[in-house]
């Protein structure tokens, strides 16, 4: 799959638009696979099981489940826009409307790490720690994620970074 199809990429001439959790869609129906397990082996050792670790075991595959349609039904349609024509940054999902986010020219992308992988983020030069959004998938050590890692930085990050570059010589003039 490339990246155009793997963030499901929209470009014009002056905006930019990338769903950065539609990457974990795939890892999702794993975790929906597990949930299915769980649901199995729960009914079928519900017998031996007592009642209260039923009801706990249970609770946690109807949390899982919630989280899996969360994440398909929600988080995987997330999408950012990087627009300099406006100096803006954009975030779309279900639950709310295009809603800009910050100023492009004030947009910050950084790394972020989390539990042996890390990030690109996105956040404004003076509060990125405090308020961030993930804006790619999580890259860890190995051959294939280098090689997504690259066609990240070489693709969105330049595009994005074009679109800066546009921005700020827009306000300048």
């Amino acid at each position: 799959m490339n990246i155009r199809e793997r963030y499901n990429i929209e470009e014009t001439l002056h905006s930019f638009s990338l769903n950065p959790q539609k990457t974990s869609v795939n890892q999702s129906w794993w975790f929906l696979a597990g949930i299915t397990a769980g649901v199995i082996a729960l009914l079928l050792f519900f017998n031996d099981l007592g009642e209260e670790m039923c009801c706990v075991i249970g609770i946690f595959l109807v949390y899982f489940l919630i989280h899996f349609l969360y994440d398909i039904q929600i988080a995987s349609k997330i999408q950012f826009t990087f627009d300099a024509r406006n100096n803006a940054v954009y975030k779309t999902s279900l639950l709310i409307s295009k809603k800009k986010i910050m100023n492009l020219d004030e947009a910050i992308i950084f790394v972020q790490s989390e539990m042996g992988s890390w990030y690109y983020a996105l956040g404004a030069k003076k509060s990125q720690f405090i308020k961030n959004y993930k804006i790619s998938e999580g890259f860890t050590s190995g051959r294939k994620s280098d090689e997504r890692q690259e066609a990240y930085e070489n693709f969105i990050l330049v595009k994005i970074g074009k679109l800066q570059e546009n921005s700020n010589s827009n306000r300048s003039n």
